[in-house]
């Protein structure tokens, strides 16, 4: 039994911005997501189509991919032994969790100080986890706060800004795309107004097809989080909007 993985990471964006004036791109000093299903395919042609699916793994495991011993805590995370001999895998389906932690300090044009990650950030009636709103509404922070890890979550395509810190007043209508194709990943969930769903899934091409044979693979996927951060300027009110981006993978199978 073979289990190796190393996961790399680089900046591509999940969400399309809304209409802000300025917005830069950063480093994570924390970046934690939580791994729930890793399959392997012999075709894909979308996010529910993983033609002779193979699991290899499907239990939750939250992996810190900023940390330096990343590599070494994704490698207990797969098992490829069991794979049949002679087929032939030309992709793989990832489940993850649409909440993930992150931890950012970024510079933005437009703002008077550095937009940094809060502790909890806020949803309307000033909750730190708002039921349904977490996938609904993205949060607002004051910048030049105490960095700290935040929980943020990945939004539907039809979404609302905090225009408020406390997410006392609000900007409605705004739309997101999540990228069919245009990253790393060949196909990710794209989220409809009113979805609850707790799930996104991502189709990544490999690198080349990979055969069974005798000998047992190694998977590889490696990563960084240099610019795995975007902050964004929330009107012209110094406030801000901070989220994580989209991991652009490259996965090879030998």
């Amino acid at each position: 039994m073979i289990k190796l993985f190393k996961i790399f990471l680089v900046s591509f964006i999940f969400l399309g911005l809304n209409s802000n004036l300025y917005a830069e791109t950063g480093a994570a000093t924390v970046y934690k997501i939580t791994m729930k299903k890793l399959e392997l395919c012999e075709s894909s042609t979308g996010v529910d189509d993983c033609v002779g699916a193979v699991v290899l793994a499907e239990n939750e495991v939250e992996i810190d991919i900023a940390s330096a011993d990343a590599g070494a805590a994704a490698a207990t995370y797969g098992n490829v032994a069991l794979l049949p001999l002679g087929t032939t895998y030309t992709h793989m389906r990832v489940t993850i969790s649409r909440k993930f932690t992150i931890s950012a300090d970024i510079t933005v044009a437009g703002i008077s100080t550095d937009c940094q990650t809060y502790a909890a950030a806020l949803y309307p009636g000033a909750h730190a986890a708002a039921g349904n709103e977490i996938h609904t509404h993205r949060p607002a922070m004051t910048p030049n706060t105490t960095q700290a890890e935040m929980v943020s979550y990945l939004v539907n395509d039809q979404f609302t800004v905090c225009t408020a810190a406390n997410c006392s007043s609000v900007s409605d209508d705004n739309d997101l795309t999540y990228a069919q194709g245009t990253g790393s990943s060949t196909f990710q969930t794209q989220h409809a107004d009113g979805s609850t769903g707790t799930d996104h899934v991502m189709i990544y091409t490999l690198a080349a097809p990979y055969t069974v044979a005798l000998i047992p693979p190694v998977i590889d996927i490696s990563f960084g989080t240099q610019t795995a951060v975007n902050a964004s300027e929330i009107g012209t009110s110094n406030l801000c909007n901070i989220e994580p981006l989209e991991p652009a993978v490259t996965i090879s199978i030998k």
